[in-house]
């Protein structure tokens, strides 16, 4: 009498590993590019909040944030001293003391530090062209104009922090 034996030979069974590792490999690469799409629209979405609570701070107190907040004159980072060439009032803490802002807007990265291109956080800067904030969106790339054409001192932040996207107040 003979006997069956019921099975997966070892080739089936490295198979069917090798096809779920290709499919785990294809899942965490999507994965990965839908968390630097949805943390670039949160920023998006924070430098929109920003310009409307700037705007407003401007109807009330005749200025886009500028005295005594950020460097002095409004410009700079703006949740804290990311590089330690403070000593400043955040920007944040401007917008969020006169209740133009609800709570603490900060890059979704989570960095409280940073330097070089590779800065996730949002700056201010004005100038006689204009007011503008500015962050570091992942899934753009970033060139060493992106932010040129905006106030001259600012012109050097995409080379200098990554910055490659601006929104303009005024």
């Amino acid at each position: 009498m003979r006997k069956t034996i019921n099975g997966f030979t070892i080739v089936e069974l490295l198979i069917v590993i090798v096809v779920i590792a290709i499919l785990a490999s294809i899942s965490i690469v999507a994965y990965n590019g839908i968390q630097s799409r949805a943390r670039d629209t949160a920023r998006k979405s924070d430098l929109s909040q920003l310009s409307n609570a700037t705007k407003l701070y401007s109807v009330d107190k005749g200025d886009y944030a500028e005295l005594n907040c950020g460097n002095g004159s409004g410009s700079g980072w703006l949740a804290n001293d990311y590089d330690g060439t403070g000593p400043y009032v955040p920007i944040n803490t401007c917008l969020l003391s006169g209740g133009y802002l609800s709570k603490e807007l900060r890059d979704p990265s989570g960095l409280t530090s940073c330097s070089g291109v590779g800065c996730f956080a949002y700056m201010k800067y004005s100038c006689g062209a204009g007011t503008f904030y500015y962050a570091h969106l992942e899934t753009l790339p970033q060139t060493s104009s992106d932010v040129d054409g905006t106030c001259s001192g600012a012109a050097s932040w995409d080379t200098s922090y990554g910055m490659n996207y601006y929104v303009k107040l005024n």
